[in-house]
């Protein structure tokens, strides 16, 4: 094959309670061809999100995730033309690096015919991430409880309720993914692992349930938003403005900056008081509704 077509949709991930194992794909896709050419030379051309900045060289995080494929059949990645087409934002914790790794390995596997299994092309981007709960969405699209252990992934991919929808909230903010680790503690209170352990097992019944007037309780954190509240002036209010204005729930998308909301009705209500809040504080921001994507990655 001389050239393939990766489509990889956006993720939320934790929705509150479940740090690192929850994740959600979602309708916002970034786009990567490559192209198998004579000679040694890799050209990278990035459309959209990050063209300015982005590397175009094997800084470009795309370069590893084809690394590793290629390393797979005793190759290095030399004569491709890749072209990325970026519509995911950057640092706003919508999974736009998992995205393109899992581009990357995806794109590799079908331009090489190496047949790697899903779950052997999610062990590589996990292991490139760091964590598996944006590649797991990504990949398998739709909603997804991952767990990462010494012995290998484990997995399950639920339903969604399609009658929520996802308002983002994004700020001209961004967080880098290592800042917003790094501001975590490494140990902390069993009270506050109890906390969120009971909340996530109240939001995942109340989703199968459709208990919609649980999930305001059932998506609160002690884990990780507390401490990321910090990177982001204004969280706190844009949370307690989409409350307020009949978000279903409010939470940190990823490590941020983005926020999210869980919406059935009153979407531009919620939109708007969320907006406002940030504008309060000094920051503009724009809007995104979006629904669940169930397909998750596409090869062709």
């Amino acid at each position: 094959m001389k050239k393939v077509r990766v489509k990889v949709p956006a993720s939320t991930t934790n929705l509150g309670p479940g740090f690192d194992c929850l994740g959600l794909a979602l309708k916002l896709y970034n786009v990567v061809e490559i192209e198998k050419l004579p000679g040694s030379e890799v050209t990278i051309e990035i459309e959209g999100e990050g063209e300015a900045n982005l590397p175009k060289d094997e800084r470009n995080i795309i370069f590893p995730a084809l690394e590793a494929v290629f390393k797979k059949v005793g190759k290095k990645p030399r004569g491709l033309r890749i072209r990325q087409i970026n519509n995911i934002p950057l640092g706003r914790g919508l999974g736009s690096s998992a995205a393109t790794r899992l581009a990357g390995i995806a794109g590799a596997n079908r331009l090489l015919e190496t047949h790697l299994s899903t779950e052997e092309i999610l062990s590589l981007a996990t292991e490139l991430e760091g964590h598996p709960d944006n590649a797991a969405a990504s990949l398998l699209g739709g909603f997804v409880i991952v767990a990462y252990t010494s012995e290998g992934l484990q997995w399950i991919k639920m339903d969604f309720p399609p009658g929520l929808k996802v308002l983002l909230v994004i700020p001209e903010i961004l967080v880098p993914t290592r800042r917003a680790r790094d501001v975590l503690p490494r140990m902390v209170p069993i009270s506050d692992a109890v906390f969120n352990l009971s909340r996530l097992g109240i939001f995942l019944s109340s989703l199968t349930l459709k208990k919609w007037e649980n999930l305001l309780f059932a998506t609160q954190d002690k884990l990780h938003q507390p401490y990321r509240e910090s990177l982001i002036p204004g969280m706190g209010k844009v949370f307690q403005a989409g409350k307020n204005a009949g978000a279903r729930a409010v939470f940190l998308s990823g490590a941020g900056s983005g926020i999210a909301a869980l919406v059935d009705k009153e979407e531009e209500r919620v939109a708007e008081a969320m907006r406002e809040a940030f504008i309060s504080q000094g920051v503009r921001s724009k809007i995104m509704l979006l629904d669940t994507d169930k397909e998750g990655t596409l090869v062709d």
